[in-house]
């Protein structure tokens, strides 16, 4: 196919889109870096995208949650010290947290509003986004998917992986209850978590998704037991 034909320019424009925001597929993306070598035009493409998201996420300033908010997390998680006598607010249901975390989202939820309007008519589809971020606020692991897909595809964007001999787990928060498990991340830098629903139907009722580190096989108790280390709140672009 060739893209730099005028009729296919806005098909490029979404390609390149979604290559500067690492949610093609390995595949896809090897392809679209091999038309770039030959091409001028496609290259110009792909390379006008990285500077738009690269202007975006510079645009965003660092925020440092303060140490408050990972304390209740171990606090709440009952992974280290003795509970408080006062009732405690569970983890995954504290605000200042999503909040610290909704500026590290911006610049992703801004690119991928960004495609979706680019996107041509017929093509109405709207994704789901969810930028997991650390302590320090900064995107570690951006999960994905459309929503008719039965996976989450997750993208590492800062090289992030767990230590030999455990792995990623990842966590689906509801608006009330309990954490419950979606599944062990692959090990890999884009990799898919399957669903056994649709994503739009999966996550319907879900605030926010976290990341905690598990043994081999994922938690065996059906709740977090290791450090969470990342988490970040459901972005719905429909």
């Amino acid at each position: 196919m060739n893209l730099a034909r005028g009729d296919r320019r806005e098909r490029l424009d979404r390609l390149a889109a979604e290559y500067a925001l690492g949610t093609t597929s390995p595949r896809a993306r090897r392809r679209l870096e091999a038309i770039a070598r030959r091409d001028r035009i496609v290259a110009s493409a792909l390379s006008e995208w990285e500077r738009k998201l690269a202007s975006l996420a510079s645009a965003v300033p660092p925020i440092t949650p303060p140490p408050r908010v990972w304390r209740g997390i171990v606090a709440g998680l009952g992974l280290r010290g003795t509970a408080p006598a006062k009732p405690r607010v569970r983890w995954w249901e504290r605000v200042g947290l999503w909040q610290t975390l909704a500026t590290a989202s911006l610049a992703v939820i801004a690119t991928i509003g960004v495609l979706e309007w680019r996107r041509a008519p017929q093509l109405p589809v709207a994704p789901i986004v969810v930028v997991l971020a650390g302590a320090d606020a900064k995107p570690a692991l951006i999960a994905t998917a459309l929503r008719g897909d039965r996976y989450l595809t997750v993208k590492s964007v800062a090289n992030a992986k767990p230590a030999a001999g455990t792995v990623f787990e990842l966590w689906a928060l509801p608006q009330s209850g309990a954490p419950h498990a979606l599944g062990v991340i692959p090990a890999g830098n884009l990799t898919r978590v399957p669903l056994d629903n649709p994503a739009d139907e999966r996550l319907s009722n879900i605030a926010s998704l976290a990341v905690s580190v598990e043994p081999p096989g994922g938690s065996p108790t059906g709740k977090p037991t290791g450090p969470v280390l990342y988490s970040g709140s459901v972005e719905r672009m429909y």
